[in-house]
């Protein structure tokens, strides 16, 4: 039998209770757990710390003009839904497989101890399509601490440009942050900029931010949907 190190165990165990290990990779990990009783205690430690976790993070239902999409491609004479990446149903699917990567961060940051008085009311991990972690985003009293995890290259003549993603309707600017080091957002009408959000995300955008005032005008380098803690 392989053995795993101790490391090597709990990232597989977390994977495994997540639903992020999939495949042959899955098959064989239950293999080695139907002969490690260890192992197979590891996964249910995961299952207990993850579960209670769950209740943090708000479903996140994609909203009715996707399923206006999902109709159009089914009925080609069906009403044809709004184009634009926050319209997609990719992006609300891949919401999804970053709720687990936020879970994760949730028990990096967050661990069984008494509530700091500063403790973030809410947070979000944005990660690439690829899942690929980059910013971590908390809310504070009064402000937002955009957190960075993997730093871009320079981008000359170009700014990363925060946005707030809610259920229905566009997308509302939070301004400019950082692209290689930690940044705050304070503004004036946060609360009202956050009023129904369940997403953030990252776009990449000329010097200034987009000019259009109906979103995004680069790509959308990274996302993440909201988790509640208080």
């Amino acid at each position: 039998m392989r053995h795993l190190s101790a490391t090597a165990q709990n990232a597989l165990a977390a994977e495994y209770v997540l639903g992020t290990l999939r495949g042959r990779a899955r098959q064989r990990f239950e293999a080695l757990m139907r002969e490690d009783r260890a192992l197979a205690n590891v996964v249910r430690g995961w299952e207990d710390w993850l579960t209670p976790l769950c209740a943090f993070v708000q479903p996140v239902e994609p909203p009715e003009r996707v399923w206006r999409a999902i109709e159009a491609r089914i009925t080609p004479r069906a009403a044809q839904a709004p184009t634009g990446f926050f319209s997609s149903l990719g992006f609300w699917r891949g919401l999804g497989t970053a709720m687990a990567v936020a879970l994760v961060a949730l028990i990096v940051m967050f661990p069984r101890s008494p509530a700091a008085p500063d403790r973030a009311s809410m947070v979000a991990v944005l990660a690439t399509p690829e899942a690929d972690p980059r910013m971590v985003i908390e809310r504070h009293a009064g402000k937002l601490m955009v957190k960075m995890v993997k730093p871009w290259a320079e981008m000359p003549n170009q700014d990363l440009e925060l946005w707030a993603i809610p259920k229905d309707g566009k997308p509302r600017s939070l301004g400019i942050v950082a692209y290689n080091k930690d940044s705050e957002v304070q503004l004036p009408n946060l609360d009202e900029k956050l009023a129904g959000t369940v997403a953030f995300a990252i776009s990449r955008e000329p010097t200034g931010g987009s000019k259009n005032p109906e979103g995004p005008s680069g790509p959308v380098i990274c996302s993440g949907p909201i988790a509640r803690t208080a």
